[in-house]
Formats: structure tokens, C-alpha cells, sequence
């Protein structure tokens, strides 16, 4: 009896579907360090304390995201803000994502220089002799919904063009191991790209990153679900749980991941708990 009523209690709960996707290291879904992406722990943190749902976890490459996410009762938990915004609810911004960086095989350094500079993604592109391997710009045709919100204006003239290569597969980022292979000659990715995929491939250490001139921005991070009353009380219960120790706890599971960097904390305590706005946070 204690177990047929415990079952009746789960099915009358509604169902809760988070979308989510493969990209190191937010969400890691196999291999030794299944789960410890640093998304794959804010999303347990929520979960963990919201009881009042049955949850599902739901893995979608970016076009069937795209989809999905549309659906009543299917929530984003770690997602920019520009997608969608008729129709979906934010919580408050809760981390970041760190400005993109430019990412090579070691074989490219004589070409762009000592590794950590800064260099110009708008004159690379004017390198016809120069491919650069991206995730497609856009998602689906809708030129609002770029996966590089920030560099998608530079990237826009050269589509179609032999020296812009877009590669779509299951995961939601590039492949360091394709530059290895000459695929093309080099990628933009994050400043912890390098090091998670070394840790989570395997990868050899042959990459090498720079700084891109037109991108020093740190866009805000939400749970986003559909706006519904569904989707409202969702991110209520969300908006609840960012306390200050949450936060800070958000912040040590980054910094698993990006090398506790110093820039990344500064502009967290600075912006999401201090409150005061920094001149490098966008939405």
C-alpha cells in the first residue's frame, strides 16, 4: 500500500523536461566525467531542490533545441538570453559565459603569433589563405539566433565563402582533434576550451589560443523556459534559490573548469553579487 501510494504520488507530479546539449565543459554526457560539467551541477543544484517535479533530462543538438524548446513545460537551465524573446521567461542572470577566443594547432603559431596576444578576428578573415571552423553562425534561418552573439556581425559576409567552414554535428562546439587533422586552420571556442577538452578527450597538448580584439564581453547566463504559467512558476522557484551562497557555489563549479580565473571572479562578485554593473556584461 505505502508503495502503490508513493507511485501515485510521483505520476500526479508534473513532468519538468530540461534541455540540454553536449559542450565541455557545461555538460559532459559520457565517459569518466559524466556529469561534471559545470552546467551538469547547476542543474542538479536545482533539481536536487525542487521535489515538487518529476524531472527528465533531455540531450538535443541546437536545431532540435530550437524545437523543443517551444514545448510547454520544457525549460533551458543554462542558455543566453536572445533567444526567443516573445515567447520565453528568464530568471535572473545567475553566471557567465567568459568572451570567445580564437583557437589553433600549435603548426599555426608562426602565422598568428606568440600565443595570448590579441589578434583581429575581422582581419584574419580578410585572409583568404586562412579557413576558419565554426558550429553553424545561425540557428536555423534566423539570423537573431547566432551561437556567437557577439562575433556573428564579423562572421556574416564571409558565409559560403571557402575561408568560413561550418561544421554541424551532435555537439554543440568544434572538435579540437578537426584543426589537428587540417580541417581548417583554426576555431573560436572559450578560454577553458582547450583545457576541458585535454581533459575530457584526452586531447594532446598541440593548441594554442589568442585573444580576439573584438570580443572582451561576458554575456549573461539564465534558466529559460516558456512562458507560460508553467513556465512562470518555474522560474519563481528559480529566482528563490540564486541567493548569495548559491551564487558563489555557481562560482566554484566554474572554477573546476576555467583554472579559478582571477578576471571571471572579479566580474561575478562584482556584477551578479555586489551589484554593481560592469562596463563588460552584456545580456
Amino acid at each position: 500500500m505505502a508503495t502503490a501510494a508513493i507511485a501515485d504520488e510521483i505520476s500526479e507530479k508534473p513532468t519538468l523536461r530540461w534541455l540540454v546539449w553536449e559542450l565541455s565543459p557545461e555538460f559532459i554526457p559520457q565517459g569518466p566525467l559524466k556529469g561534471q560539467g559545470y552546467a551538469d551541477k547547476f542543474l542538479a543544484f536545482f533539481i536536487e531542490r525542487m521535489p515538487e517535479y518529476k524531472h527528465e533530462i533531455v540531450w538535443t543538438n541546437v536545431n532540435r533545441w530550437n524545437v523543443e524548446s517551444q514545448r510547454p513545460n520544457h525549460c533551458t537551465p543554462h542558455v543566453w538570453g536572445d533567444f526567443f524573446k516573445d515567447t520565453s521567461l528568464l530568471s535572473r542572470p545567475y553566471t557567465f559565459t567568459a568572451p570567445h577566443v580564437l583557437i589553433a594547432h600549435q603548426r599555426m603559431q608562426p602565422r598568428l603569433g606568440v600565443p595570448g596576444s590579441v589578434l583581429s578576428l575581422q582581419t584574419l578573415l580578410q585572409d583568404p589563405q586562412l579557413r576558419l571552423l565554426t558550429v553553424p553562425v545561425y540557428i536555423g534561418k534566423n539570423e537573431k539566433h547566432s551561437r556567437y552573439p557577439v562575433l556573428h556581425t564579423y562572421l556574416k559576409p564571409y558565409i559560403g565563402k571557402p575561408n568560413l567552414v561550418q561544421y554541424e554535428g551532435s555537439r554543440n562546439e568544434i572538435n579540437l582533434q578537426l584543426l589537428k587533422r587540417g580541417r581548417a586552420d583554426y576555431t573560436l571556442g572559450y578560454p577553458n576550451t582547450i583545457t576541458s577538452q585535454k581533459r575530457i578527450q584526452n586531447l594532446p597538448d598541440e593548441f594554442i589560443s589568442y585573444r580576439l580584439q573584438e570580443h572582451n564581453l561576458y554575456k549573461q547566463i539564465y534558466v529559460s523556459c516558456r512562458n507560460t504559467d508553467f513556465g512562470q512558476k518555474v522560474i519563481a522557484r528559480i529566482n528563490t534559490m540564486l541567493t548569495e551562497s548559491t551564487l558563489l557555489t555557481f562560482l566554484k563549479y566554474q572554477e573546476e573548469w576555467n583554472a579559478a580565473d582571477e578576471f571571471f571572479r572579479q566580474v561575478t562578485i562584482n556584477h551578479l553579487i555586489r551589484g554593481i554593473p560592469q562596463p563588460n556584461v552584456v545580456p
